[in-house]
């Protein structure tokens, strides 16, 4: 993954920890704070040993940790250096979501060795919406759980997220708006 995904999960941990917390997961994961630089790419088992770290430190699960994250990413982004990507997904939820692979794919020009996922909207009515969540990366769900849940509180929906496998493999998440 990316620095940029390094350096978000450094600012969560730094607004909710402090800084102490922060230099004990790079203490305990071994890792230099300094290596994480936004464009750069970075194996993926160190981002895992990032987010299980900081798990470990927040005492909390690692799929809560990485819901959290998913939550904060979003808002952080839309906050941050990436605010101007943001703006491609829309002014709305069902936009937004509809929208993910066009931001992904202008992501994609700028990081060509990005291994970005893609998303598919297979249902949708004023309830709720189902998307197909396409990925080369396992046990990412509760980010993604948590990114979706992050765009809803983006867009003021009131709701919530729900992930099921498919017995054919699929990785489906539901969104389920209030009413």
């Amino acid at each position: 993954m990316f620095g940029m995904i390094h350096r978000s999960a450094r600012d969560m941990v730094l607004a909710q920890f402090g800084q102490s917390a922060w230099d004990e997961i790079l203490k305990r994961a071994e890792l230099d704070d300094g290596s994480f630089i936004s464009g750069e790419s970075y194996p993926d088992a160190v981002t895992l040993k990032l987010i299980t770290t900081a798990a470990e430190v927040a005492n909390l699960s690692v799929d809560d940790t990485l819901h959290a994250f998913g939550e904060h990413w979003v808002a952080a982004a839309w906050s941050g250096p990436y605010a101007t990507v943001m703006t491609v997904l829309g002014r709305s939820l069902g936009e937004a979501l509809a929208n993910l692979d066009r931001m992904h794919a202008s992501i994609q020009i700028a990081m060509p060795d990005a291994d970005l996922p893609q998303f598919s909207i297979i249902a949708e009515d004023e309830h709720r919406i189902e998307i197909e969540y396409f990925s080369n990366r396992a046990g990412l769900e509760n980010f993604v759980r948590g990114l979706f849940r992050g765009l809803m509180d983006r867009f003021g929906v009131k709701g919530e997220v729900v992930y099921a496998q498919a017995p054919d493999g699929a990785r489906i998440f539901t969104i389920l708006m209030a009413q």
